[in-house]
């Protein structure tokens, strides 16, 4: 853990050496919900619904190229983890639902186009994010005893950005983050898994 976070650190600190950076403010009201594999004979597993969650951080934006950039920044985001399990030998079910709370780091490349219209370009974000979990906790936690620490999403957003004055600029668009990892630890079944996605419209500003 102390050997990524200096990782990082360093990382950030050759690109602000050697490239001009901006900073920014970036949310994203955002849509959780999993995807759940288990290998039980006697239960079955399935997503359960949808939670409305958001991110909230500073980006900052490293050019080293004309409209290539590294992205990155320090992201508070809030997911969902909802299970169905239901006993095919009684039809008994139960639905748990359980939120977490992660500190992102996305490492990303971020492009723009030429001018779409007046102080408008397009661009495109890929890469992925490091997300450390700082909290986790469900109304129910029988059934999950404890969630991994860490997990990992791959990441593509595209969007809009318009600029004013020399600096400042806005943008607004569309993100989706796939969950890598199993973000279960402990729980009942030793086979389960649950990765978690996220859909969201992201707004922000940098200057």
């Amino acid at each position: 853990m102390k050997k990524l976070l200096f990782s990082s650190i360093l990382l950030v600190s050759v690109f602000s050496a050697q490239a001009q950076a901006k900073f920014g403010l970036k949310a994203a009201p955002t849509l959780s919900f999993n995807r759940v594999e288990d290998e039980s004979t006697n239960y079955s597993y399935n997503p359960d619904g949808v939670g409305l969650r958001f991110q909230l951080g500073p980006t900052v934006d490293f050019e080293f190229k004309e409209n290539h950039y590294f992205s990155t920044g320090l992201l508070f985001a809030t997911k969902r983890v909802g299970v169905q399990i239901k006993d095919e030998d009684t039809n008994f079910s139960s639905d748990e639902d359980y939120s977490l709370h992660y500190l992102q780091i996305p490492l990303t490349l971020k492009l723009f186009t030429e001018e779409v219209g007046l102080d408008k370009k397009l661009y495109f974000q890929v890469g992925g994010s490091l997300d450390i979990k700082t909290k986790g906790r469900g109304e129910d936690l029988d059934f999950v005893q404890k969630f991994n620490f860490m997990d990992a999403t791959a990441l593509l957003a595209a969007g809009v950005e318009y600029g004013f004055g020399i600096d400042t600029k806005l943008f607004g668009g569309i993100i989706y983050q796939r969950g890598l990892f199993n973000v279960i630890n402990e729980s009942t079944s030793d086979g389960l898994r649950v990765q978690n996605d996220l859909l969201g419209l992201e707004f922000g500003i940098t200057f």
